[in-house]
């Protein structure tokens, strides 16, 4: 079989590592060889190395994002599906379930940025489909989350790889919602994702007051055919997946997607598969046991190449038990610390990033280094983003975060990769705040009044953990 070199070897790369002798990148690419035996030997040797580590996505416009064509999410209790957890989500019909991937409007977006174009929108929350998230970071002259998706390597979908205008794909990678039943009320979530969340606001009913809306909102389950139609998917073509992430709610207590899920792990080896749970790391005992047992097992006999706990917690101290309400640090701790011992989990640390979590964001890094001296950790972080974008930092200022991000980049590790790829990322976010000079009073207002209802409901004081919000009273 001919190998496409142009997947694999990236024109900086070769131009970086070439020596005298070597032919030029466009005659490599080509297929031509040096007549100088020694030559050609460094660099068939070179050549091995960049094949080993994978085929790059190949698809180069402006605007062209690796997770549009290899990864879709399903939100079965929403019966929708995006292309990634920041993009709008669009419907999906019990009838067309299987093709949820090549949707009409996952389609469409791929073709657009084939032509050097963002995906349209709703012009209002989502004026690009979601990819606003990224778009915005790159127009302030950040690293977004598609530039670095598109560095990752393995992820491009067989079509690709003979056709780079291909727009009608088959997934590497696929994350399930399943349903919203979860153990915390995290302030920035929704009853789409909490069942928490959900019974609070029934039992303390619709609220609306300062432009400040938090409705009473009846979650439908997942349909038991909607649910059945994703495990016969599953079934069908767990082998031809490069990644499967589970989450929830709080995806330890779902425990027909964990035993489903697990049975045709069971039965269908992959080892290839990374196998990711999201996961508060604050579930009883028995499921934590009982599942990290399970999983442990098929990772040892080989039906899994890895086990991707990834841990959801925002900030640290008691600001991050009132962000994520339900949360007991001290048991997220021990979990975290025994998970570095565990050489068949990979700890991913997943944090939102509020007006509410910055301040102690530096404090979460030091026991991300304290816990990554012997191993590594990644962590992955976002920006809020949904209809309260009155917690967004932004509505403060840069002047609010200028001391915060500086402690931040001083606790980031240099000497880890994963605090190395954090820090270029994290740069992205600060470039993006530092171009709003004034705080946005009416938002914080709005905060503050959001903030005022969930102590009400709570039993809790957000001026003592925040007092720096309270000054804007």
């Amino acid at each position: 079989m001919t190998i496409n070199l142009k997947l694999y070897v990236e024109r900086s790369n070769y131009d970086a590592c070439s020596n005298e002798g070597w032919p030029t990148y466009d005659e490599y690419i080509q297929g031509k060889k040096s007549d100088v035996k020694s030559i050609q030997d460094g660099i068939d040797a070179w050549e091995r190395i960049w094949i080993q580590d994978g085929i790059k996505f190949p698809i180069e416009t402006a605007t062209a994002c690796q997770n549009k064509w290899t990864w879709s999410s399903i939100y079965l209790n929403l019966l929708s599906t995006a292309s990634c957890h920041r993009v709008k989500p669009v419907e999906i019909s019990l009838e067309n379930f299987d093709d949820f991937h090549n949707t009409p409007k996952k389609l469409e977006d791929r073709s657009r940025m084939l032509q050097g174009l963002w995906p349209n929108g709703d012009g209002g929350l989502w004026p690009n489909g979601g990819c606003e998230y990224c778009k915005d970071m790159e127009d302030s002259g950040g690293f977004s989350d598609r530039m670095h998706v598109n560095t990752i390597r393995k992820l491009t979908p067989i079509e690709v790889e003979t056709d780079f205008t291909a727009t009608r794909v088959t997934p590497k990678i696929v994350e399930i919602f399943a349903q919203n039943t979860c153990n915390l009320s995290c302030i920035y979530c929704n009853t789409g994702l909490s069942s928490k969340i959900e019974q609070e606001n029934i039992k303390f009913g619709d609220f609306k007051q300062k432009g400040v809306h938090i409705p009473v909102v009846n979650v439908p389950v997942a349909t038991q055919e909607y649910f059945d139609k994703f495990l016969n998917w599953l079934d069908n073509n767990i082998q031809s997946l490069l990644r499967l992430h589970l989450l929830g709610g709080e995806t330890f207590l779902q425990h027909d997607l964990m035993n489903s899920v697990l049975e045709i792990i069971g039965r269908k080896p992959n080892p290839k598969l990374e196998f990711n749970v999201f996961s508060n790391c604050n579930v009883p005992d028995r499921y934590w046991d009982k599942y990290t047992n399970a999983i442990q097992q098929l990772q040892e006999s080989g039906h899994i190449r890895i086990f991707d706990l990834t841990a959801s917690i925002d900030c640290w101290g008691p600001q991050s038990s009132y962000v994520r309400s339900g949360l007991n640090l001290d048991k997220f701790e021990s979990r975290m610390a025994w998970a570095v011992t565990q050489p068949w989990i990979r700890l991913n640390i997943n944090q939102t990033i509020t007006a509410m979590t910055i301040k102690t964001m530096p404090d979460l890094v030091e026991k991300i280094n304290k816990y990554s001296e012997h191993t590594q950790i990644g962590h992955y972080f976002q920006f809020y983003t949904g209809p309260q974008m009155f917690q967004h930092p932004k509505n403060f200022g840069w002047s609010e975060w200028e001391n915060d991000f500086d402690r931040l980049f001083n606790t980031m590790r240099e000497d880890n990769w994963d605090q190395q790829q954090a820090r270029q990322r994290m740069a992205g976010l600060k470039q993006q705040l530092q171009q709003v000079k004034e705080p946005n009073i009416e938002e914080i207002r709005k905060l503050q009044t959001y903030l005022n209802e969930l102590d009400r409901r709570r039993g809790t004081d957000w001026r003592e953990l925040f007092p720096f919000i309270a000054e804007y009273e």
